[in-house]
Order: structure tokens, then sequence, then C-alpha cells
């Protein structure tokens, strides 16, 4: 287990900061925004671009570690199981819908 740089009073989720989550190699080198959160029925995130379904683009990665580097994923601390939130870009506003 690594440590975070975030103090435990500012995790906003309600699960370990060493959950795993999915996301893709293009999100965490910094060449595509997050433009879908997804917070499936069995409680396990997905936080991606939308540019690939190729598995090998996809990888795990902590929530910590997605936190520290995108903070602004706080607001869906409050995401419902089943539920999604997305944008079509990086400058419009974010909708949730049940999926």
């Amino acid at each position: 287990m690594h440590q975070h740089s975030f103090g435990i009073k500012d995790w906003p989720f309600n699960l370990s900061d060493s959950a795993l989550a999915v996301t893709s190699k293009y999100v965490m080198n910094g060449e595509r925004p997050i433009l879908t959160v997804i917070h499936d029925d069995e409680d396990d995130w997905q936080l991606l671009c939308d540019t690939t379904n190729d598995p090998e683009d996809h990888m795990l990665i902590c929530m910590g570690c997605i936190f520290e580097k995108f903070p602004f994923i706080a607001q869906f601390k409050d995401l419902p199981k089943s539920y999604e939130a997305y944008r079509k870009s990086e400058k419009r506003a974010w909708k949730r819908a049940e999926f």
C-alpha cells in the first residue's frame, strides 16, 4: 500500500482511498480529459475519456491516486450506485443519469 499527499479529512468518498477504479492511460498521462464518471451497481468506479474501448488502453488505479491528480472528482462523492456523470467536452457542464 502506498501513501497519498492529502489528509484523511480531505478524502471525500465513502470508500477506501485504496479502492480500485478503471481509467485510461490517456487520462492518466494528461492526453485526454475525464468525460464520464460511472459508479456501477457493484460500487465500482470508472473515470473515462470516452475515446477508447480497447482493454489495453485501460488501467486500474487507486481512487486516492486519481483524486490526487484530478481533485475535481470530489464533486461525484454523492453519485449513487448505477449512475453516471458525463459531459461532451471539458467546457461543458456535467449531467447525471441512471444507466
